[in-house]
């Protein structure tokens, strides 16, 4: 039971390392939409690289979107490992007693 308490943890700690990994990038993200956005707006349909950065921004936002999800996936594993963890705690601490 130690190692399936041991696993859960290690579980949870990638889990957790791959949800902060997975919201900074969407940070990153937002970032470039912004600054784009910004251009945009700054720049009339006619500039060269107009459509170019509208595309850009269209799958950014797409893809955004995807990590969103992903990260939502990544609360419900953490949850739902958290929730295991306790039960070995808790288990554990029964079988101590």
């Amino acid at each position: 039971m130690p190692n399936d308490l041991t696993e859960v943890e290690n579980q949870l700690r990638s889990a957790s390392r791959e949800q902060r990994r997975v919201q900074e990038y969407i940070r990153e993200i937002q970032q470039h939409l912004s600054q784009d956005e910004t251009w945009l707006t700054m720049n009339t349909p006619a500039t060269p690289e107009y459509q170019e950065t509208l595309e850009e921004l269209l799958a950014l936002q797409a893809y955004i979107a995807k990590l969103r999800s992903q990260a939502t996936s990544l609360d419900d594993v953490l949850l739902d490992l958290t929730l295991e963890q306790v039960d070995f705690r808790n288990l554990e601490l029964l079988l101590a007693s």
